[in-house]
């Protein structure tokens, strides 16, 4: 049995499809699907129930889950380690962090960590999946969470702050309105207005949606031509010539710098965690949005 099959099979497992498999192991949905069904035709058995609704493993799929999760935790385990053997500073660093982030706060720490380390390849994900450090798909985590796992090491680097801003156009706006009222551009989802807006600009309700934009830099540049005002981070709005913050700040959660417990000897992941770490340092007051706007 091929162990790169069983690997796919795994992922399949926990992700409980085929498409979110594929885009988890950067593979095309057809390539899995051949690879599986392979598999499947070597053993004689199926593993999984394709169903209407989505996937389900089958008796044998069940049995081969229990055998094969903790070979593939030890396997993962064992590239960690052989991984954290080496002591120079070179080779390669995945690291995963949300595009936010890397945007308007990494992109020129890590620039001069390539200058400084010329040997160490920088592989960077800013794309919404939520990678598995334990499973080796990345090495170092920038999270936005309250709730960082405790199967990894790490530490608290900051804070994730948001506002209320708005343009000129729109302030001059609402100032003419009788009926005071604002527009929102909504980020979707469960999310709540939770901000204190600035007395000139306070009503008797809560904003309400008039656009639902999933994606943040997209939010920003709606509320930059009027369109309404924008709950966005304080790293991003505050910089921002074209809007003024009329809120309080909220702080909406922490930011943890994670990596798998097996690497801290690692040289380069030494190197680029502390380089990381130096960054937010120098960043606190654009993190908790206490610079003026």
């Amino acid at each position: 049995m091929n162990w790169d099959d069983v690997r796919l099979f795994l992922a399949i497992a926990q992700e409980g499809s085929f498409r979110k498999a594929a885009d988890t192991l950067k593979l095309g949905h057809s390539t899995l699907s051949r690879r599986i069904e392979a598999l499947e035709r070597d053993l004689d058995t199926r593993l999984f129930n394709r169903l209407s609704h989505g996937l389900s493993l089958t008796n044998a799929g069940q049995e081969m889950l229990r055998t094969a999760q903790p070979m593939g935790r030890d396997f993962d385990g064992l590239q960690v380690r052989m991984f954290g053997q080496d002591g120079e500073a070179k080779g390669r660093i995945r690291v995963t962090t949300p595009l936010v982030l890397m945007k308007y706060l990494l992109i020129k720490p890590i620039h001069k960590f390539c200058g400084r380390w010329p040997e160490i390849h920088i592989e960077l994900d800013t794309s919404c999946n939520i990678l598995d450090l334990s499973a080796m798909q990345a090495d170092i985590a920038l999270r936005i969470t309250n709730h960082p796992s405790d199967q990894l090491i790490g530490r608290k680097v900051g804070v994730y702050c948001e506002a209320a801003y708005a343009s000129l156009s729109y302030l001059n706006w609402f100032s003419t309105q009788t009926r005071k009222r604002h527009r929102w551009v909504f980020p979707g989802g469960g999310y709540e207005f939770v901000a204190q807006l600035d007395k000139p600009y306070t009503t008797s309700t809560l904003p309400q949606p008039c656009i639902t934009i999933q994606d943040v830099d997209a939010q920003m540049e709606a509320a930059c031509e009027g369109v309404g005002l924008a709950m966005l981070p304080c790293l991003m709005g505050d910089p921002n010539p074209d809007l003024r913050r009329i809120s309080s700040v909220v702080q909406r959660s922490e930011i943890w710098l994670l990596s798998h417990r097996d690497s801290r000897n690692n040289k380069r992941m030494q190197l680029f965690r502390d380089v990381l770490t130096h960054a937010f340092e120098g960043e606190q007051d654009r993190l908790f949005g206490l610079l003026e706007n």
